[in-house]
């Protein structure tokens, strides 16, 4: 049963009130606009989608466009028509965001130009950010410098998601150990600058200044690998382990009579667990297996032994008796199948709509937005080109144009300065989030249980303590309570008294078990945002279910949209997790927006209910209707050095490498050969060559801090380039303190 307002103590309306007082214009082309105007449209925003007259060609987000027309308004355009160019600048004149993409579109008209200067936010979505990617205009070259004598079809070819994850190491993390880098079917670049640039517009808003907002989706990648980069900085290059992973077995992907089933185990315990599932109690003391050392020796060996018993089954069958036992595991969800996974459909994220422009009835996603009693807005309708000329028309007569904002920074204050954040997390996606609030200006606390937080010890370390942890967790201040105790609880109980935010991705209910459900966060402090983020969330029909990222993967069809060769295959970066705290941080400054707006804010609290299946099946959306996607045009080649991303079909790319004969050739020799061909080529980096790459120190994605024992430990920038207001990364988090009564009192 839906929970009520009434039962959560929080504010009544839904998601699609957050943010109805807002206007977005949305011009750009790249599927990271459209992507972010979608999110705009869910949270209740009017978002117009300015489409041109003269047919552009079918990239980008024009690949999609019923998707990502769904829920907006539109407005044809053409620069020669004076009407069209006079209800434009108007509209941008009112905007609260632009949503722009440089480099793939045509250049803005200086007129447009000088209409949105008033804009809370103008967000430019390029490869590499406005100040470097013309400079890598060529697809041929890893450095500006290398692009000299590459043809003119190369010079003007805007970098796509698959070439980005060539350059930023994302790629060479997917695949199998044994084979070549897979980049990525589905746009996750795309969709993690969509989520980033929508938060950055609603930290501009909030600082009050007219700011530009720069999103790169090379910085986001390199915001992805941070499961990859302790690493790497911990004397190692990590490199692709198919459907496993680096720590734990069984863990993989196991083919079943009906299907496909993925596993996870992590522990002594779990693998007892699954022994007794299996009927196999021979294997818990076989000292191939007794041990997590011995499991990872022996994984192949482990494998055919969990394969076997996986294979005399259907996927039901062995889902149903793991989850018995709470071991992690989920079928594998194809892309057409996903409407009739019980979750999704319990969380209604598919839904068919006609869209009148194709005469055809199509899929597309439902909210990724929800609160304790409503989703986010879900479009049912895909508007047809220039539908909403004459609404928009009078909208321009009924709002007013924006008021002069300052261009020039006289802030001393962060957007989040005066708010305080709570954070009950562990792994990746709450301390994520938590941490980018505390970069825009939140003071986050975070709560430990006695011996810390288990991130702690995650090799590799240094003095003791894991750079994952580390990574994850800077600007952050740590505060040891017992929340299994009466007085931690009461302690708890005081600071979420004294926050605007609370976030955590405990296991489903252990929290609401603690005393701190939504009515009880909601009774403690009404103006409190609760945000839980989840595998499945927590109105679901997986109650009590684990889940790691890989099973998001494998049920949300992340897997099966990356499948390669036949064998579904998770992203290497942790998209789910990754993804998952990202919704979860826009959904948080959107929830603030609401509380605090003058625009109908009525200062009440919200619980957001965060599941992170729902987000990796919205991110699989431009693959679920024709199945195209811009990745099916690269080829991975093979080279004296490494691999390279050739940017043409297979037969074509094959025949192409042939003929410069790419074994003899480095990655950049092979490049220039095909520019000479006019194709575009680009290295697949490894981790050690992405991390030195120049747009990472030009851009400050990664930079050494001295912390903890006196080490500079490497932390994390932020991929929201805002002009005036720029994420501030803090000192890297030290020991765990006690909770002390000045901690209390300075915000009471």
């Amino acid at each position: 049963m839906r929970t009520s307002a009434r039962d959560t103590g929080h504010a009544a309306s839904g998601p699609a009130s957050w943010l109805r007082d807002l206007l977005v214009v949305e011009l750009g082309d790249r599927i990271a606009v459209g992507a972010c105007g979608s999110l705009f449209a869910q949270a209740g925003a009017t978002v117009v989608l300015v489409e041109p007259r003269r047919p552009r060609a079918a990239r980008g987000k024009w690949l999609h466009r019923a998707l990502f027309a769904a829920g907006k308004q539109s407005l044809l355009h053409d620069d020669c028509c004076a009407e069209d160019v006079a209800l434009l600048s108007n509209l941008l004149a009112r905007a609260d965001f632009v949503l722009r993409s440089s480099d793939m579109d045509e250049p803005l008209p200086v007129a447009f130009q000088q209409a949105c200067t008033n804009a809370a936010a103008c967000v430019d979505f390029t490869a590499f950010g406005t100040a470097f990617s013309a400079a890598f205009g060529s697809a041929s070259a890893t450095q500006a410098g290398q692009a000299q004598g590459a043809e003119e079809a190369c010079a003007k070819i805007a970098y796509s998601d698959a070439m980005v994850q060539a350059l930023s190491g994302v790629a060479h993390t997917s695949g199998f150990a044994d084979g070549p880098p897979v980049p990525l079917r589905m746009p996750a670049l795309e969709y993690c600058a969509a989520v980033y640039g929508a938060t950055a517009c609603m930290a501009a808003l909030r600082s009050g200044l007219a700011q530009r907002v720069d999103m790169a989706l090379f910085d986001c990648a390199i915001s992805a690998l941070s499961t990859f980069l302790p690493a790497l900085y911990g004397g190692k290059d990590p490199g692709r382990i198919g459907n496993g992973h680096a720590m734990a077995a069984p863990w993989n992907a196991y083919p079943a009579k009906d299907g496909w089933l993925l596993l996870c185990s992590t522990t002594d315990a779990q693998w007892q667990r699954i022994c007794q599932v299996m009927q196999t109690p021979q294997y818990v003391d076989d000292p191939r297996f007794k041990g997590l050392n011995d499991r990872m020796t022996n994984r192949e060996t482990l494998n055919v032994v969990v394969g076997e018993w996986v294979q005399s089954l259907d996927v039901a069958a062995c889902a149903e008796r793991l989850s018995a036992l709470e071991l992690a595991c989920g079928s594998i969800v194809e892309l057409d199948a996903l409407g009739e996974e019980a979750n999704l459909a319990h969380r209604a994220m598919v839904h068919t709509v006609h869209d009148a422009h194709s005469d055809t009835m199509l899929r597309i996603p439902g909210s990724v937005l929800r609160n304790a009693s409503a989703s986010g807005h879900v479009a049912t309708h895909i508007v047809a080109p220039d539908e909403n000329r004459a609404a928009l028309q009078a909208l321009c007569h009924t709002r007013k144009p924006r008021p002069a904002a300052s261009e020039h920074s006289s802030a001393t204050q962060l957007p989040l300065h005066g708010i305080r954040v709570l954070e009950v997390g562990q792994y990746t996606t709450a301390p994520l989030t938590a941490r980018h609030l505390a970069t825009l200006g939140a003071e986050v606390l975070k709560i430990e249980p006695p011996g810390g937080d288990v991130t702690r010890e995650w090799s590799p370390c240094v003095d003791g303590l894991g750079i994952f942890f580390v990574m994850s967790n800077s600007g952050k201040k740590s505060v040891t309570v017992d929340l299994k105790s009466p007085q931690g609880r009461a302690m708890c109980e005081e600071l979420v008294r004294s926050c605007d935010v609370v976030v955590e991705n405990l296991k489903p209910g252990s929290f609401a078990r603690l005393g701190f459900s939504p009515s009880d966060l909601a009774r403690i402090n009404p103006r409190v945002i609760y945000c839980s983020i989840s595998g499945f969330g927590n109105n679901t029909v997986y109650q009590g279910r684990p889940a790691f990222d890989t099973v998001v993967q494998a049920m949300s069809g992340v897997m099966h949209a990356n499948a390669h060769d036949g064998t579904p295959l998770k992203a290497g970066i942790s998209i789910c997790d990754v993804m998952g705290g990202e919704v979860a941080l826009f959904a948080i400054v959107a929830a603030l927006h609401r509380r605090d707006s003058h625009e109908g804010g009525n200062g009440r609290g919200e619980a957001i209910d965060l599941s992170m299946q729902d987000v990796g099946a919205w991110m699989t959306a431009p693959l679920w209707n024709n199945g195209d996607s811009e990745a099916d045009s690269n080829t991975v080649v093979a080279c004296k050095d490494g691999f390279a991303l050739v940017v043409a079909s297979a037969e074509s790319a094959q025949r192409a490498a042939a003929a410069a004969y790419a074994p003899n050739k480095t990655r950049d020799q092979l490049a220039a050969a095909l520019a000479a061909q006019g194709i575009a080529c680009v290295p697949i980096l490894r981790l050690s060559e992405s991390a030195a790459h120049p747009l990472v120190a030009a851009r400050k994605l990664i930079r050494d801090c001295a912390g903890f024992g006196g080490h500079d430990w490497p932390l994390l920038g932020s991929p929201m380039a805002l002009s005036l207001t720029p994420p501030f990364v803090g000192d890297p988090i030290g020991a765990e303190q006690e909770l002390t009564r000045a901690m209390l009192d300075e915000r009471e």
